[in-house]
């Protein structure tokens, strides 16, 4: 099968879209398949490994837009949700926090009326000439497109209609009513309609979540596939042998921290509730772009001894930092909006098999897998994460804080993934005509 994955994100940008990706096209490449990538070449941390073949994958320029016009100043960062509430009652009895919340908050219009459908929509202006080219010298039997950015999607959805190709849509992030989108409110209208033009000539919607594929199914009168993240056993180091035993006790998260989203807060008050000399015991260590808004927390806790901010890391690094913690933290947001999302994490960490911390919506989907395969505890009481640090603290010192058992990430490897993928593609080009051509 020949199959051509657009995806925005690819190795060696390491992010964690560019991993499912990436691990997508190994798989499907070691099953023999003919694969080839059109990406985009972005700057940044470019550490992850490619695992296919370079010359199998076009990486076409990407220009961020030039921000001289722009009249409130920098952008955003690209995918952190910026809320209307930064616009608070501190902020208003603070002439100078007031003016950067308005700030923020007109930059948030601008960005939204400018970047449509996201702010990587100039991508389209190189993806899809060299998609054309690659097209018209190696035709695919069908296109896998993933997002976000869901420039993504516009591209290959045009490339699918231009040269008659069966297409799949690869909903990583909900596209409209995404809590984690930066974009203003007004923008939901305007995305449902975008998004729907997109996705309709697309011949099967793919997710990562249950509640979303239900979702779309609802939204659209049609079946949406459920492909989990997973993980890759190959990549993981080797584990030890036994639990360590000891005074302090490690717990780990990786990843990003969205202002609002995802906060720290109550594992930092649950530490401050600790006796003395116990509550120095205990380091929380994260690892990305998150210092200022982890600092502040940890500030008004009181607990800045016992929290370390360091930069990211490579991505077969950050696996060896969840094997040997003690504990990982998940965070995601004590919010019913977030209670379809799964972070790729949460599958990394249950085969690491340390116990998770599990902060936010307690009856989401995230938190019953943990609960389900009896992964860890999940909290959002202060008082009920001491208990639980007093217990892992107790067992630390004694005979370790103890490896779960295997059964918690059976099923759920990329390669179990990926398999309903392959049967996916060879459905769609079993029943499906081709599509009339415009080229």
């Amino acid at each position: 099968m020949k199959i051509l994955i657009a995806s925005f994100v690819f190795p060696p940008s390491n992010v964690i879209g560019a991993v499912r990706m990436g691990k997508l096209a190994r798989y499907l490449d070691r099953r023999g398949h003919d694969v080839r990538v059109l990406a985009a070449e972005v700057d940044g941390d470019r550490s992850l490994p490619l695992e296919i073949q370079a010359e199998r994958v076009v990486y076409t320029e990407y220009r961020k837009r030039s921000n001289r016009h722009n009249p409130y100043g920098q952008p955003f960062r690209s995918g952190q949700a910026v809320e209307d509430a930064d616009i608070s009652r501190s902020s208003l009895e603070n002439p100078g926090a007031q003016v950067s919340s308005l700030r923020v908050f007109l930059r948030r219009q601008y960005y939204g009326l400018t970047h449509v459908p996201d702010m990587k929509a100039d991508w389209i202006r190189t993806a899809i000439p060299a998609g054309r080219r690659l097209i018209t010298e190696w035709r695919p039997d069908i296109i896998f497109a993933s997002a976000p950015p869901f420039t993504g999607l516009i591209v290959a959805s045009r490339l699918a209609r231009s040269f008659g190709i069966s297409w799949i849509a690869d909903l990583r992030d909900l596209w409209v009513n995404n809590p984690y989108s930066g974009h203003p409110r007004w923008r939901i209208p305007l995305d449902a309609v975008i998004e729907r033009l997109t996705l309709r000539s697309a011949a099967s919607l793919v997710t990562v979540s249950p509640i979303w594929a239900e979702q779309l199914r609802r939204r659209y009168g049609r079946h949406a596939e459920l492909v989990y993240n997973g993980y890759a056993e190959e990549d993981f180091p080797p584990f030890p042998q036994n639990a360590e035993r000891g005074h302090v006790l490690t717990i780990r998260y990786i990843g990003s921290i969205y202002r609002g989203l995802r906060d720290p807060s109550p594992v930092f008050a649950g530490i401050s509730l600790l006796p003395e000399k116990p509550r120095n015991r205990v380091n929380v260590e994260f690892y990305g772009e998150s210092a200022d808004a982890v600092l502040t927390a940890a500030v008004a806790h009181g607990v800045t001894e016992a929290v370390a901010v360091k930069p990211p890391v490579a991505y077969q690094r950050a696996l060896e930092l969840q094997v040997k913690a003690d504990v990982l933290l998940l965070l995601q947001s004590n919010d019913k909006r977030d209670e379809g999302n799964l972070p790729a994490k949460l599958f990394e960490y249950l085969f690491a098999r340390r116990p998770i911390l599990f902060i936010g919506y307690e009856t989401g989907v995230a938190a019953r897998i943990v609960a389900e395969r009896r992964a860890g505890f999940i909290a959002n009481d202060p008082k009920r994460i001491r208990d639980q640090l007093q217990v892992w603290l107790a067992a630390k010192q004694t005979e370790g804080v103890k490896m779960l058992d295997r059964a918690v990430y059976f099923g759920l490897s990329r390669d179990e993934q990926y398999r309903k993928l392959e049967r996916l593609f060879t459905e769609i080009l079993a029943k499906s005509e081709p599509l009339p051509s415009f080229t």
